[in-house]
């Protein structure tokens, strides 16, 4: 019997080198190199692997996507726009829908100088404990964008 360890490292290289479409291709690929195993255990793989379906195929996680904020990039795939309103409030446009989502993932952030958000359908107001704060607060929602 051959290790776990072992049959996702060859589970890796199966996938970046053939075209496999579903758990059974997995399983049936994992028997050709000797390995017994379940679909059950194939699912157990895909998780441990964080094995994605990109274009109906199973595929290598990003490595960059990996190492990312999920919070930055919630904020950074919603902000269409950022405004001042002087001396303590930016104003962040979001598509319908997703201001919430952006003033929680903020919030979560919490910058240094933030005092909190409040969100509508399509705009967060992000308040800031000093004037000075302003400008930091900007620069990083930038940096983002």
């Amino acid at each position: 019997m051959r290790s776990t360890r072992k049959r996702r490292e060859v589970l890796l290289s199966l996938v970046a080198t053939r075209e496999l479409r579903t758990q059974e291709d997995l399983a049936r690929a994992l028997k050709e190199e000797g390995f017994t195993v379940s679909q059950a255990s194939v699912s157990r793989d895909i998780a441990a692997l964080g094995l994605v379906k990109v274009d109906g195929k199973y595929a290598l996680p990003s490595k960059e996507k990996s190492r990312k904020n999920p919070l930055k990039e919630r904020i950074a795939g919603n902000l269409l726009g950022i405004r001042r309103s002087e001396p303590n409030l930016l104003i962040l446009l979001t598509p319908p829908g997703e201001a919430p989502g952006v003033g929680l993932a903020l919030d979560r952030l919490a910058p240094p100088g933030l005092a909190g958000t409040v969100a509508g359908d399509d705009t967060v107001f992000a308040a800031v404990e000093k004037p000075s704060d302003l400008a930091r607060l900007e620069k990083l929602l930038k940096r983002l964008k």
